[in-house]
């Protein structure tokens, strides 16, 4: 659990839920305004939180967005609106607004994947799936532990051989070419090796041939229930919106959005809603958790 972060504290299947949910949104809603709502929502809860530190990240992926949307008109000229051309070639509006979309989908799939990091941990995944499907649950808590691992260890050898004279920063291009080779093989090494002795460690202890148990035990509470029908609900009418056409939108030959009448703006307010769910859980409990130390 992250400090400040009080959504981890509700069952691992809400919160499961409410991350496929939030994704599938931000990769299948293409409507530029469920899009912006989206990454305003995202970025909300990916700062409640990690605090402060989340703005290094929503700044890199501001940055990264904006690159996207001025780029994609140099690739991709479909579109009547000429804004200007270069190297004979049209930047258009509607490319603009394409890439817009684009980067918008891609920022907030990858601060709601943030979130998910921070709250879906090993354990509470393995505890949803590992009785279940045990061998791909152990896989993909294996692949999940493989970045945090690597960074760990490739500090670790670099250090090691950085005292020894083989710093990947020193010497001409060939020694440090030569010796970020041998780290590269070094970790790819220990990463094999740490598979099959994980693999056969499992398997020694009996890994999926019975019923499994596990050291976390979660209950569903009345506090899930009520935020699972909230979810629901909202999801409810954020589809049937959808299904109206209030998600609709043609970014070729010509920019075009769907109806803009009451059924968008209420699919576009319980879509909102829905993804403001965490993070309204996190500020309520702050402000409860100030009210009563202020109390004392």
């Amino acid at each position: 659990m992250r400090k400040g972060d009080n959504f981890c504290t509700f069952h691992p299947a809400v919160t499961l839920g409410f991350f496929v949910i939030a994704i599938a949104l931000a990769v299948l809603v293409r409507r530029p305004a469920f899009v912006a709502y989206g990454v305003a929502m995202a970025a909300l809860y990916y700062l409640s939180v990690h605090g402060r530190a989340g703005f290094k990240m929503i700044a890199g992926l501001a940055v990264l967005s904006a690159v996207v949307t001025l780029v994609n008109p140099l690739v991709n000229v479909m579109g009547v609106t000429e804004l200007f051309s270069v190297f004979g070639r049209p930047y258009t509006v509607e490319a603009v607004y394409y890439g817009a979309s684009i980067a918008g989908m891609l920022a907030c799939a990858l601060l709601w994947f943030g979130g998910y990091n921070a709250v879906m941990t090993t354990d509470r995944f393995t505890y949803l799936f590992g009785a279940v499907v045990p061998a791909f649950s152990l896989v993909l808590t294996m692949v999940l532990r493989l970045v945090p691992n690597y960074q760990r260890k490739i500090k670790e050898l670099s250090t090691a051989r950085a005292c020894v004279g083989m710093s990947t920063a020193s010497g001409t291009r060939s020694e440090r070419a030569a010796h970020g080779t041998a780290l590269v093989s070094a970790l790819a090494s220990w990463a094999l090796e740490n598979g099959v002795v994980t693999a056969d460690s499992m398997r020694s202890r009996g890994y999926g041939t019975g019923k499994r148990t596990s050291f976390a035990h979660y209950r569903f509470t009345a506090r899930d229930g009520v935020f699972t029908v909230a979810m629901l609900v909202l999801l409810l009418l954020t589809i049937v919106a959808l299904a109206l056409g209030a998600g609709w939108v043609d970014f070729v030959p010509t920019f075009r959005e769907g109806r803009t009448d009451f059924v968008f703006f209420a699919g576009l307010a319980a879509s909102a809603a829905l993804l403001a769910l965490p993070t309204y859980v996190n500020v309520k409990e702050a402000i409860s958790w100030r009210i009563s130390t202020s109390s004392i």
